[in-house]
């Protein structure tokens, strides 16, 4: 999920002499408020797990203080990370390659080609499209796109071919020249796919989920899966929403809502995701009723298992799909299951999340771009080498 802005400190108090101050008897001091302890009855028999690494106790410390202090009425316990460092994570139930093809029909696999037609540059990869910034300048380069950046076409296209062009300039700033660019979908990755080897953070946090659907799957009540990055503290998608801040009384609130107007028979509700239009919502054509839009949305491919609630029939269906293995990355697992009818699976959206918003829902990552035990195969957005994961090179 996208990094939040961090919030402005509030302006600080008036203050006024001691002596002013208007004094009372002890007897009559005002009680402190006390906190409520008691989950909203949408909560009954919810138990909350939190997965976290053993070698990771400052995350167990910073989200279970948290937790404790923003929702006092959650139960959880730790769920011990798989750590393949130290236990060899079962082939069987966790592959070791896996194949883009199916991610890449929902991802944002856009890059920029060289526009040179007649010459031995024409077509050839400049760089992913978000990876272009401002310190492209420190790499000798100047890039300059034409006329105005408009990534709603990546949501609202009916199909990869038919996404409006864009175009742009790269200058080498050393040399002057300049070459044309055009946007175009790296292909590649859908058909036939590439494959990638898993990185260890993956296989170790796709075997946790695994473990964690096997608990849910005996368990009659929904369960609360978090990950030990799981934020509930931060500047919400709509700054004009009062508190403009999330917190534990408006995620619980949100979270309570969800509940209450998902179908009986939902089997995954995100409460943080990424992906376009309330979960990705790309090919899926389903009218959905207005008042539930408000607090959750169907949802047919979101990455990021940061936070998700999990009934028993969900869980069931996940482990009977995985019965041959996990085959890719667990959220890009789950979502495929999604996509193809087979998982009904939603999004828990906040009041300021719309059909455009990239990332959203009711908790964030804490530190999603500096601090992460997990690589992801194919780049992502946190900067890893997809080519150190590549299966041809590595002898798969």
């Amino acid at each position: 999920m996208a990094p939040k802005v961090a919030k402005k400190p509030a302006a600080a108090a008036m203050k006024r002499p001691a002596a002013a101050a208007l004094k009372r008897p002890a007897s009559a001091a005002p009680k402190k408020a006390r906190v409520a302890t008691a989950p909203p009855p949408e909560f009954k028999g919810m138990n909350a797990y939190i997965v976290n690494l053993e070698r990771r106790p400052d995350r167990w410390e910073r989200v279970s203080k948290m937790l404790k202090k923003e929702t006092p009425w959650m139960k959880f316990e730790q769920h011990k990370a798989s750590d393949g460092t130290k236990n060899p994570i079962p082939e069987e139930e966790i592959s070791v390659v896996w194949n883009t093809s199916n991610n890449a029909k929902f991802a944002d696999f856009y890059e920029w080609v060289f526009d040179a037609p007649g010459t031995d540059q024409d077509g050839k990869v400049w760089k992913w499209a978000a990876d272009t910034t401002d310190e492209d300048e420190q790499e000798g380069y100047r890039f300059k796109e034409d006329g105005e950046e408009e990534w709603s076409y990546t949501v609202h296209a009916p199909s990869f071919d038919s996404s409006p062009t864009r175009t742009g300039t790269v200058e080498k700033i050393a040399t002057g020249d300049t070459l044309k660019v055009k946007l175009v979908f790296a292909k590649r990755y859908m058909e036939p796919g590439e494959e990638q080897r898993m990185s260890g953070g993956e296989r170790g946090c796709a075997h946790s989920h695994l473990r964690l659907w096997r608990i849910a799957a005996e368990r009659s009540d929904p369960t609360l899966v978090l990950e030990d990055d799981v934020h509930l503290l931060f500047d919400r998608t709509d700054e004009s929403l009062k508190p403009a801040r999330m917190n534990g009384k408006v995620f619980t609130e949100r979270l309570r809502l969800a509940l209450k107007h998902a179908p009986i028979d939902y089997d995954v509700i995100y409460l943080g995701w990424s992906g376009w239009r309330g979960g990705n919502f790309k090919f899926m054509n389903e009218e959905e009723d207005p008042e539930r839009k408000k607090y959750i949305r169907k949802s047919e491919y979101v990455w990021t298992t940061v936070a998700y609630v999990i009934t028993q029939a969900g869980a069931q269906k996940l482990l009977q799909a995985s019965k041959s293995g996990v085959n890719q990355p667990v959220d890009n697992f789950m979502a495929w299951e999604a996509s193809q009818g087979r998982l009904n699976s939603f999004v828990a959206v906040d009041a300021g999340d719309t059909d455009g918003t990239w990332a959203g829902g009711i908790v964030d990552q804490f530190d999603f771009q500096g601090d992460s035990d997990i690589q992801k195969s194919d780049g992502g957005h946190q900067g890893d080498d997809a080519k150190e994961f590549a299966a041809a090179d590595t002898g798969a």
